[in-house]
């Protein structure tokens, strides 16, 4: 909105060029971060910010100090419309079911220090606020921005852009309910899904980064009548607001790095990993390529996927079988999917942890980055 003002009362056209709006974004939000996050470290040492009882653990909570900046970033730097609203809305609202959680952990973890709880009242509580409430909450956010964005967001449509098949020989049209349905869904899906994958350092960061600068891209060629035309893209107008939306995330998460990267000096936590998956997901559904979020967040698919395929495996096999069987036969040898090469990967590089752990942070990384190249030359491409 800030820039915007500068437009009106300056005239001059670069303060409303999208593409120089999303840049000053991307480096306004990297540059918050680099200066803000050593204090904010320092502060969430000094009242014992952390949710394990290792010595000298890096605190958690990382994650709130960037969702901040990027709403402010926002602020500054897109122009409010419903695509806008829409997004930074459930960014807010995931963020903090994220943080009470992480809060919730902090907690319990002060009590077990202080021996007001044992660590088994603390494993109870390790979800924070509890899993069911907290899909309860996605929900019910979930649900209600879907309906909202019906009247907030004028070009949204109930249609399905496939992968690998052109609009114009098929495209799946939902009932209005049904569509309401998809796309809580999918934000509940993406926000579990990043949360699942925020395990080792650096890990979720590469995908949500991959993630956010296609959905961006996507939008400012979707919001230009002549690019979406050209590339055979529906326009939707107001929707490249969303660049600026996407870049400022992908500075921040760039800047995050510098002190999420091994070994970390802190970490993400449920307040960032929630918040920004459930933002991406919401974004990918704005710009109408839901059906394309499994391929450019194929880490973030696999990590959530590896985690039902689990429960679901070893419940089946309790069922038929009994406990001892299911016990014995697990699906992964640990879900989510990075816990599983932990254990398979482990003595494979010598003996140390946090090399095997560099190893599957890296590899997956790089699927990111090949899933990023594919997702666009299938998008823009198979046209």
């Amino acid at each position: 909105m800030l820039v915007q003002f500068l437009f009106e009362i300056t005239g001059y056209q670069i303060f409303d060029s999208r593409l120089f709006r999303a840049g000053l974004a991307a480096v306004l939000a990297a540059l918050l971060v680099f200066f803000t996050m050593p204090r904010y470290i320092a502060f969430l040492k000094r009242i014992n910010a952390t949710s394990d009882f290792k010595e000298n653990s890096p605190p958690i909570m990382g994650g709130l100090l960037m969702v901040v900046i990027v709403v402010v970033v926002s602020c500054i730097t897109a122009i409010f419309n419903g695509y806008v609203v829409a997004a930074l809305v459930i960014l807010v609202l995931y963020s903090a079911v994220g943080a009470t959680d992480d809060i919730t952990k902090i907690r319990m973890k002060k009590l077990v220090d202080s021996g007001k709880k044992t660590k088994k009242d603390y494993e109870e509580k390790a979800d924070g606020m509890g899993t069911t409430i907290r899909l309860v909450l996605y929900f019910l956010f979930s649900f209600a921005i879907a309906i909202s964005c019906y009247k907030l967001v004028p070009d949204l449509t109930s249609e399905l852009y496939v992968p690998f098949v052109k609009f114009q020989i098929w495209h799946p049209h939902l009932p209005n309910w049904l569509f309401i349905l998809f796309i809580t869904f999918v934000v509940a899906a993406s926000a579990n899904g990043t949360n699942f994958t925020d395990g080792i350092d650096s890990l979720v960061s590469v995908p949500l980064i991959t993630g956010m600068f296609f959905v961006g891209v996507v939008a400012y060629v979707s919001g230009n009548a002549i690019f979406s035309d050209y590339l055979h893209i529906p326009y939707l107008k107001g929707c490249d607001e969303l660049f600026p939306i996407a870049m400022a995330s992908v500075g921040a998460l760039l800047a995050y790095l510098w002190y999420n990267s091994p070994p970390a000096e802190i970490y993400m936590g449920d307040a960032g990993s929630i918040g920004f998956g459930a933002l991406l997901g919401i974004m990918f559904i704005l710009v109408q390529a839901a059906l394309f979020l499994p391929i450019v967040g194929v880490i973030i698919l696999a990590e959530a996927a590896s985690v039902v395929m689990q429960i679901g495996h070893f419940k089946l096999n309790k069922k038929i079988r009994g406990w001892d069987y299911a016990d014995k036969h697990r699906l992964f040898l640990r879900a989510p999917l990075h816990h599983h090469f932990q254990l398979k990967w482990k003595g494979r590089f010598g003996d140390s942890k946090p090399l095997v752990n560099a190893k599957i942070a890296w590899r997956m990384h790089l699927i990111s980055f090949f899933a990023l190249i594919f997702g666009f030359i299938v998008f823009f491409g198979l046209r």
